[in-house]
């Protein structure tokens, strides 16, 4: 009876059939670490080997690579996050716990070269209120990564028009999106946070303080909080409920600061004169210049100033940076005076 080639460890030789099925299992886990490297290869490691006969099915690293964009494609239409948690249950399972990282590029690339999208990690929640703070402190390292993620757009600024991106056809689609963007904008241009009260105040300038064309503005609310566009804060000041409202990760992602100042140059007929400065008048210039510098200043964003600025606009800049630096000072201070009427 032929037996297979044994380790020299082992008293008892295995059959060849065993040895067979062992090799086997080896040329398929060699070829899943090479799909994973290099999806877009064909080529397998034991081709070469046509003594077997074998024909291999599609290797679990591709499999693993098709859940994955799928998983990404899916929790973008439905507006969820991509979590960790997730990509763990329903792409890799138990056996390919250790693959994530090579599986999570290859997606990427394919996302990226077939549908003109990237899978980009929010940013985490602002520990704003006292016992958010103290809630941090307890944790004794905290990750610094979020192990969330959601699909953007890779397109360059200049094919993100509306005759390349049309807006969309689905049902009130466009209406959540205009009010989103409008909710940002304004929590934005005041300072990144804006009490319950200040917003109702403005929803009420739009007639949108009781309803909505997407639902009840209670509601509407809370969807946005459950999606990420926004975070709703609730202290207690003196006995006083206090509620606030503040951008939240996916709104910082898909609109931000730089999406704000596009919608406020619409309103003001400004983004022309932005996009094409070269037919403009020096007082036309100059007027531009103000206006985005007035927005930089409410949107606390910092601008390229030009080479040839003159040094009143230096002085300028650093004073605001002097003012900055000390806000930044005061706000510790006015924390523990927080913290120490809290305690007491």
């Amino acid at each position: 009876m032929q037996q297979a080639d044994a380790d020299p460890s082992d008293d008892n030789p295995s059959p060849s059939t065993q040895g067979a099925s062992e090799s086997a299992r080896r040329r398929r886990r060699r070829t899943e670490e090479t799909a994973i490297a290099n999806p877009n290869s064909g080529e397998s490691e034991d081709s070469d080997d046509g003594g077997d006969g074998e024909t291999h099915a599609p290797s679990s690293a591709d499999v693993m690579v098709k859940k994955m964009v799928r998983l990404a494609l899916a929790s973008e239409y439905s507006r969820g996050v991509i979590r960790r948690t997730d990509i763990s249950a329903k792409v890799l399972g138990e056996q390919g716990s250790r693959q994530f990282k090579g599986v999570f590029e290859a997606a990427q690339k394919v996302l990226r070269g077939k549908f003109g999208m990237q899978m980009v990690e929010l940013p985490g929640k602002e520990k704003v209120t006292i016992s958010q703070r103290r809630a941090a402190q307890k944790v004794e390292k905290p990750s610094s990564s979020n192990k969330t993620w959601i699909v953007t757009s890779t397109l360059p600024p200049k094919y993100r028009t509306p005759e390349i991106l049309p807006p969309t056809k689905a049902p009130m689609e466009s209406s959540l999106t205009g009010l989103y963007t409008f909710i940002i904008a304004v929590i934005l241009l005041n300072g990144g946070s804006l009490p319950e009260a200040k917003l109702e105040r403005y929803l009420k300038r739009t007639n949108s303080d009781t309803f909505t064309p997407v639902d009840r503005t209670d509601r509407f609310l809370q969807r946005l909080c459950k999606e990420g566009y926004l975070v709703r804060n609730r202290e207690m000041d003196g006995g006083d409920e206090v509620i606030e409202y503040m951008v939240g990760p996916r709104g910082k992602v898909e609109v931000g600061p730089q999406g704000v100042a596009g919608l406020v140059r619409e309103v003001f007929g400004r983004q022309d004169a932005v996009d094409d400065s070269s037919d403009l008048t020096p007082a036309e210039q100059e007027k531009t210049e103000e206006f985005e510098n007035r927005l930089a200043r409410s949107l606390g964003i910092k601008r390229y100033q030009k080479q040839d600025e003159d040094e009143g606009g230096d002085e300028g800049g650093s004073r605001s940076t002097q003012s900055q630096r000390g806000q930044s000072r005061q706000r510790p201070a006015d924390e523990e005076e927080e913290e120490e009427e809290e305690s007491d």
